[in-house]
């Protein structure tokens, strides 16, 4: 009877280690889960990444004012969003002192090996919340408006999040550099760039765009960033203050089709300062 007992309290004990943890793990593709101090996550999708669709309701539609006939739910639709990436997050809360009153939740977020984003396509369709339902109603969808077009961060990137006192002055600090640059889209790449289509109308099938827009520091190569978010009672609020000034390089513009017959030239947007600017995000 001893035996038995103790046999059935040994399999008990091991099940967490086994089954139930690596199922978990599987389930949430976390590839590691550490706490001792503070809880740190690795969080690694793999080589095909993770993909979702994206659909933001618009459930009151376009205000009469601004056109007539649209005031029903609509929707954004975003196909085929991946990220691909290891991001690695660390968890701790503390405070000031033994007896402080400044206490703080501090997450971590860090892309050791960079990030890459691929947007998917952007269109627009018709909201079944209006309906009572969930979903869109795929048969009266646009063409894509925006096509899917890579966003890449380089090794190092990184961001905190506070929560509580927010010690560094803002709730989430965006203070890292970015090797590279900020690059949207592949140059010379016609594929995967960063476009606009005209999708409907009385003219339509005209593109505008560029093969890839990279953005850097003035005269440098890498982006250094220096921006706050904060949500007050109006919206999210990004602080851009702290940010210098920047250089804004677009390869191979185009006009009317994506290919290098239809091509401008490339541009550039030297210096381009907004440590004065203001910018609030709100819904409505």
């Amino acid at each position: 009877m001893k035996f038995k007992k103790l046999a059935l309290a040994a399999a008990v004990a091991a099940l967490p280690a086994t089954g139930f943890s690596m199922e978990a793990l599987e389930d949430s593709a976390l590839s590691s889960v550490t706490g001792q101090d503070g809880i740190s996550i690795s969080l690694d999708p793999g080589a095909s990444g993770l993909s979702l669709d994206v659909y933001v309701h618009d459930t009151d539609g376009i205000p009469a004012g601004t056109q007539a006939g649209h005031g029903f739910a609509g929707a954004i639709v975003i196909d085929n969003m991946n990220i691909t990436g290891k991001i690695d997050i660390d968890i701790d809360a503390g405070d000031s002192a033994t007896g402080g009153t400044a206490p703080v939740l501090n997450v971590g977020v860090s892309m050791p090996d960079g990030l890459t984003l691929q947007t998917g396509d952007i269109s627009v369709a018709n909201s079944n919340r209006d309906d009572g339902a969930w979903g869109i109603d795929t048969t009266n969808q646009t063409g894509t408006i925006l096509q899917s077009t890579s966003i890449s961060l380089g090794a190092g990137t990184s961001l905190n999040i506070q929560l509580g006192n927010e010690p560094q002055g803002n709730m989430i600090a965006l203070a890292s550099t970015i090797t590279s640059g900020l690059t949207i889209g592949t140059g010379g790449d016609f594929t995967d760039n960063l476009s606009v289509t005209d999708a409907g109308g009385t003219v339509t099938g005209g593109v505008i765009g560029a093969s890839a827009m990279t953005i850097v520091d003035n005269g440098g190569t890498d982006l250094t960033l220096n921006v706050g978010v904060d949500a007050n009672a109006d919206g999210l609020v990004i602080d851009l203050s702290g940010q210098s000034a920047m250089d804004i390089r677009m390869e191979d513009v185009f006009l009317g089709t994506a290919d290098a017959a239809h091509t401008l030239g490339d541009v550039e947007l030297v210096g381009l300062d907004l440590s004065t600017t203001s910018l609030t995000i709100t819904g409505k």
